[in-house]
């Protein structure tokens, strides 16, 4: 995983308020091998590695954003973020007259994406940031949170041994301090910065009812489905969860073989790979297609009932129910077969990755949080398996050779495209499942 380090060295500059000419630095922001915040200063002509500015606004958004940036992740493929979402993942909106790098941070809910674009050369600024990132940096969780912290934390020693002291940053600071050692307060604001709102938006009602979902269907489940259904959903937040619960489904009692072997490290598509491979052997089909009985079979339904299932309508989320003796009631979303085949062998995915969290809800999404990567990684794997597909191409990658695969295997094209990118056979711009290698939406509109 990558490191993440903000480098200042102080200075007192200007006339502003003390908190922020006392925290002028020239300030930067290594992520890896890169600096974000070289530059080149048009006024000067030079190239500098490190930007005046004020530390203050900066540590006051990181601050403001910190239940936000570490647990709200980027909205679903193809959906824009609304102006809400980017003013609390985009380092541009500490603002207060600075010009800062176009850096986006999301997290998957183990590790925090970063993307980051340098500047144009049209933009008409004094600062023209130099480096971007080729591909996002995947940074842990805890490491980021370090970094921020260190940060946090220097701005307000500075102050105080400046003698400004009790300022909005360090009061703010040590509130966010107090929540995270509190079961109860850490918990409220994840699920409220999950739903989309700022600390304390989130109306009393709505969180009651979030947590009594929390309660019912698991934390981790509400994780992967709050951020769609709530603040930004089309109708009342969180009443659609209950929608999809009451509606038909399939009734059936899993039978997915748990490897007995510790679970592997790794990124989510990593364990899921292996998990595949895994499940396949105890399978005793590690080298075959994986018919629609089977994959049937493998969550206890059957697959001519699975065949002729239809949705009631059009959902953002497949999930599926625990019932008594071992069932679960199983609502998938999609209608197309190859559709369906990835969708089952998601669930399968979700079911080995949860199967010893009881009474957990499985929940697949078009989001990116690692559960998601997991399970369409576990899915392209178990139902196509890489080494089975660089046979049957036999280093023939054209177009046609690829849609041949996919009829074979019964998968999608974008499954094909995606395996053989993600495992290095095939060159593109972004990669679809496992990371998403582009920026997600166009910064600085």
């Amino acid at each position: 995983m990558t490191k993440f380090k903000f480098i200042y060295d102080w200075l007192v500059a200007g006339n502003d308020a003390p908190e922020y000419h006392q925290t002028m630095a020239m300030l930067a922001l290594h992520v890896g091998d890169v600096n974000l915040m070289k530059n080149q200063d048009i006024w000067s002509r030079t190239i500098r590695e490190s930007v005046l500015v004020s530390a203050y606004p900066l540590a006051m958004w990181l601050t403001s954003s910190w239940w936000r940036l570490n647990w709200e992740p980027l909205p679903a493929h193809g959906v824009r973020p609304s102006v809400d979402w980017r003013m609390a993942h985009e380092l541009g909106a500490a603002n207060h007259g600075f010009v800062w790098p176009q850096i986006i941070f999301a997290s998957d809910c183990e590790a925090m994406q970063v993307w980051a674009v340098a500047s144009s050369a049209n933009d008409n600024q004094s600062v023209r940031y130099l480096n971007g990132l080729d591909i996002p940096a995947s940074i842990t969780l805890p490491d980021f949170q370090r970094g921020v912290e260190d940060f946090i934390t220097a701005v307000i020693h500075r102050l105080t041994a400046l003698g400004c002291q009790n300022t909005e940053l360090s009061n703010l600071w040590q509130l966010i301090q107090e929540e995270r050692v509190d079961q109860e307060s850490a918990k409220h604001g994840r699920v409220e910065a999950e739903m989309g709102y700022d600390p304390d938006e989130c109306p009393e009602e709505l969180m009651e009812k979030a947590l009594a979902l929390d309660q019912k269907m698991g934390t981790a489940a509400l994780s992967e489905l709050a951020p769609i259904y709530g603040k930004s959903a089309s109708q009342t937040p969180l009443a659609a969860i209950e929608e999809i619960a009451d509606s038909p489904g399939l009734v059936g009692v899993p039978r997915v073989p748990h490897p007995s072997s510790d679970a592997p490290q790794g990124a989510p598509w990593q364990r899921a790979v292996a998990a595949a491979a895994a499940l396949r052997q105890m399978l005793g089909n590690p080298h075959e297609i994986i018919n629609n009985t089977r994959l049937s079979e493998l969550l206890g339904l059957n697959a001519l009932e699975v065949e002729q299932w239809s949705p009631v309508k059009r959902s953002d989320a497949a999930i599926a129910v625990p019932g008594p003796r071992n069932q679960y009631k199983f609502i998938p979303r999609k209608k197309h077969p190859i559709a369906k085949r990835f969708e089952l062998a998601r669930l399968i995915g979700d079911y080995l990755l949860t199967e010893r969290t009881n009474g957990q809800w499985l929940t697949s999404t078009d989001l990116s949080t690692s559960r998601q990567k997991f399970q369409r990684a576990f899915a392209a794997e178990f139902l196509c398996p890489v080494a089975m597909l660089r046979e049957f191409l036999q280093d023939d990658y054209s177009e046609s050779a690829i849609e041949d695969a996919a009829q074979y295997f019964q998968v999608s094209q974008r499954t094909v495209d995606s395996l053989l990118v993600n495992n290095g056979l095939l060159p593109s711009p972004f990669v679809v499942d496992y990371v998403e290698a582009r920026v997600p939406y166009q910064l600085g509109v």
